[in-house]
Parts: structure tokens; C-alpha cells; sequence
């Protein structure tokens, strides 16, 4: 087990080149309403995923669509970001990831979905001691037995300019992150936890 000391250190260096992302930009199709205006013991999901990537001492934006805009602005918490998508011909997460990128090309991303209210501090914690002391990978993601997570998770900027150019060149076919993660250098750290990582996707959820 890594030290206390140890860890903060890792987080220390860590923040010098990562920077947090709140993706809420979906359309809630299934919950029927605005996932990240859903508020839970007092706090709405997109401020507790911005506060939790606050608690590892990340700068923290939040990636929302334009039609959101004037809603996100009342009730967002003032010290985080609020960013909207770009005109980048994709869809789904990889859209919010790619339109950060092109803000940010220099800086890797942890980025959080706002719909995941189990997770901890300690699993990102766990993330960005992995991040540190694996430097040669493009993407540092959880995996248990049945699948990997690509959220929470590590992108850096080099997948993703390498991932945004396959775009403008019309040689990316598939947009889904976990073909993009299994086509790419990515390390996994293996978890049994499985309930930290379910996404709340509809009522029956909560």
C-alpha cells in the first residue's frame, strides 16, 4: 500500500498537467429529465462530480450542449468551467472530450459522466497514482472481470489530437470510447467494485 505522503505527492505532480472534466451534455432520454440538474442530499450530480474532481485539487470545467447553457449558469457552482460543445462531427461523450481538447490541446483530462453520484475521492486518488507512475501510456481506465470503464478515466492529449485528426481526415469509423480505449495504449487497473461505477440512467435508478 502506497503512503499517504507518497499519494499526496503523486496528486501534486499529477495536477501540473491533468486537468478535471464534468461531461453533461446528454440528453437524458431514458431519466426524462436533466441528469446533472438532479439533486442529491442537497447538491446536484454535475456540482458533487465537479466537487469530488475538486477533492483530488484538479481545475475543473464542465462540458455542457448550448441549449443547456442558460440553465447550467444559475446553478453551477462558480469556480468551475462551464464549457460548451463544439461543432465537431461526432456524437456521445467523445464529442464533449474532443471539444475540451481543442480548448485544452495541451493537457491531459480525467473526466467524469455527472450520472455516476457512487463514486469516491479514493478511486480517483487510486487513478492518478496509476497515471503518475505509468507515463507511457495514452489512456489509464478501470477494468473489472466483464468490462472496462471509460469513465472515470484518464485521456491525454495525445490520443486525443491523434483522435481528432482520424476525424478530420474522415478515417475514424467507429466513435464509441471503449473501441477508441482498445484501439489505443491503455493501461487498466484491474476493480471488483462494481457498484461504484453504475451510471443512474433512468428513475428506477435512484
Amino acid at each position: 500500500m502506497r503512503g499517504i505522503k507518497e499519494t499526496k505527492e503523486e496528486i501534486q505532480l499529477a495536477s501540473n498537467r491533468l486537468r478535471g472534466l464534468v461531461l453533461s451534455g446528454g440528453e437524458s432520454r431514458r431519466m426524462g429529465r436533466d441528469k446533472g440538474l438532479i439533486a442529491q442530499d442537497s447538491t446536484l450530480w454535475v456540482n458533487r462530480a465537479g466537487k469530488l474532481l475538486q477533492s483530488v485539487e484538479l481545475q475543473v470545467s464542465v462540458m455542457i450542449r448550448q441549449v443547456q447553457r442558460t440553465a447550467y449558469e444559475k446553478v453551477v457552482l462558480p469556480e468551475f468551467e462551464l464549457l460548451t460543445d463544439l461543432n465537431i462531427p461526432v456524437g456521445g461523450p467523445l464529442k464533449g472530450l474532443l471539444s475540451f481538447h481543442q480548448l485544452y490541446p495541451e493537457d491531459d483530462v480525467l473526466v467524469l459522466p455527472c450520472d455516476m453520484p457512487n463514486l469516491t475521492p479514493g478511486l480517483l486518488v487510486e487513478l492518478i497514482g496509476f497515471y503518475h507512475r505509468k507515463p507511457d501510456y495514452e489512456a489509464w481506465m478501470f477494468k473489472n472481470q466483464k468490462f472496462m470503464q471509460p469513465f472515470p478515466g484518464i485521456y491525454s492529449a495525445r490520443l486525443l489530437n491523434h483522435t481528432l485528426d482520424k476525424i478530420q481526415k474522415k478515417v475514424l469509423f467507429r466513435h464509441g470510447l471503449k473501441y477508441l480505449l482498445s484501439t489505443s495504449k491503455t493501461a487498466f487497473i484491474s476493480v471488483d467494485k462494481e457498484a461504484a461505477f453504475r451510471n443512474f440512467n433512468s428513475p428506477s435508478d435512484q
